[in-house]
């Protein structure tokens, strides 16, 4: 998609330099009216290259948060310190902020097709069970309005999480009327 959309914007500027250095008289002539039309029509064709038709994930983002304490504030630290503002903001003493520990997960993704079910689901290993496979969902219903991007947010915490550790590996998978439209996974999933 990104490919169709940075040839439509090379070819529109390519159009539209060649008519303005070919066109020195502003005498109106043939070749500018065609030139015109044929710009209306890169214009069309423009706007049908930027038309997304099919739902998928934009991005995951794992923002974990290991301590109860938000991280020290530096440059490499900064996005974990933002979430652990975020998260910790109506913890009012530090067993709330305990119990908010955990890994979370971000799902950024674009919702093109709101008149049909919906289903993101997170797949994943913990430290503790190995292997095996445990899965969350969240359902989405049809009629969600009009196509545009969604956030979602996956999160593990409180004494389950103590007891099963961190997130091993991860993979989060994007139904639509059942079918899988896209997935996203962590290196480590296989």
């Amino acid at each position: 998609m990104p490919h169709a959309t940075s040839f439509c914007k090379y070819f529109c500027r390519a159009f539209i330099k060649k008519t303005l250095t070919n066109s020195y008289s502003l005498v109106y002539t043939e070749a500018m009216r065609t030139r015109l039309i044929w710009l209306s029509v890169v214009a069309a064709l423009l706007s049908a290259c930027t038309t997304v038709t099919d739902s998928y994930i934009k991005d995951v983002a794992d923002l974990p948060i290991k301590s109860a304490d938000a991280p020290h504030f530096d440059w490499q630290n900064s996005p974990l310190r933002a979430n652990a503002m975020y998260v910790f903001y109506d913890a009012n003493h530090r067993g709330q902020r305990t119990a908010m520990v955990g890994d979370y997960y971000y799902v950024s993704w674009y919702d093109a097709e709101p008149d049909k079910d919906t289903r993101l689901v997170m797949r994943y290993t913990q430290a503790a069970t190995g292997v095996d496979v445990k899965a969350r969902e969240v359902k989405f219903p049809a009629g969600r309005g009009k196509a545009r991007s969604r956030k979602t947010e996956f999160f593990f915490t409180g004494a389950d999480r103590k007891r099963k550790g961190d997130i091993m590996s991860w993979r989060v998978e994007l139904y639509v009327d059942g079918k899988l439209k896209d997935s996203r996974q962590s290196y480590l999933w296989e």
